[in-house]
């Protein structure tokens, strides 16, 4: 379904927030709270524009939350028709004010999840280094405001990850993504087969346009679609067994669907 055009079309109408559910105790309470108190690595909700309302049942995907419960006698209507008209009807009753420009960036909660997740989902990932953040020229800002212009753009949008470098929890970025300068600038990396490390496939200064960081963009995505083999869920996980490749998470990896706070006992004979 996330491969759908009219799926996508009405995603542009939500503010989406992906939860990296074992990242820290944070987010295992967030998605304890969508599961009733149980824990596991999907969860899936619509809120009001506050955050704070609950405008769909919660479960672990959109066809759990967003299906229509059949009557006595009837069946549920599901499917993705069913779903997109859903999420079609419900953005409807709230008008979006402001410029798409305008809207707040996207980022993670540190450098390592968004190499990782760049891994999995197979985009490239803007790394901007500003450095150490002049108060009375706020470099970061000035960048921001740019890069704004570039990620609402239609032929941008959905195809990159972006992640402001943090002085304090990023400090050693650098030493697991080649070609990079320890100058500030505008990076444009490929991030490794298991998002472990990168590549820095083009490098921009901070004084960049917004015109000339979305042609690096589009040049560099547009290598790295010639360059990347699409990943097979089952052949990947067999290659990081091999290899004993392992993401080290502040929450223990495991499910703990029946909410008693312990994950649940391992399929005989089935690696953690």
């Amino acid at each position: 379904m996330f491969a759908n055009e009219d799926f996508i079309k009405a995603s542009r109408k939500f503010v989406c927030i992906r939860i990296e559910t074992f990242e820290s105790k944070d987010t295992e309470e967030k998605v304890r709270a969508l599961l009733n108190g149980a824990f596991a690595n999907t969860a899936f909700c619509i809120f009001d524009p506050t955050g704070e309302e609950r405008l769909t049942r919660s479960g672990r995907g959109p066809s759990q939350s967003l299906a229509t419960r059949g009557r006595r006698g009837q069946q549920a209507e599901s499917g993705d028709d069913v779903m997109i008209e859903r999420m079609n009807r419900i953005a409807g009753n709230y008008q979006a004010v402001g410029k798409a420009e305008d809207a707040i960036l996207q980022d993670f909660n540190s450098f390592r999840q968004a190499l990782n997740v760049a891994s999995a989902d197979q985009r490239l990932l803007v790394l901007v280094d500003v450095g150490k953040v002049d108060v009375e020229n706020d470099s970061r800002k000035q960048v921001e405001s740019k890069l704004q212009k570039v990620f609402a753009n239609d032929e941008i949008k959905g195809k990159f990850h972006l992640k402001f470098t943090n002085q304090e929890t990023d400090k050693n970025w650098s030493k697991v993504i080649k070609g990079v300068t320890s100058k500030p600038a505008i990076h444009i990396v490929r991030s490794g087969t298991f998002g472990l490390e990168g590549t820095a496939m083009d490098q921009l200064p901070l004084s960049a346009s917004a015109d000339e960081i979305k042609q690096a963009m589009l040049k560099s995505n547009e290598k790295f679609a010639s360059l990347e083999k699409r990943k097979t869920y089952s052949e990947h996980v067999k290659a990081g067994r091999r290899q004993r490749i392992y993401f080290e998470n502040e929450i223990p990896y495991g499910e703990d669907r029946d909410g008693d706070g312990k994950v649940d006992n391992q399929r005989r004979g089935r690696r953690r």
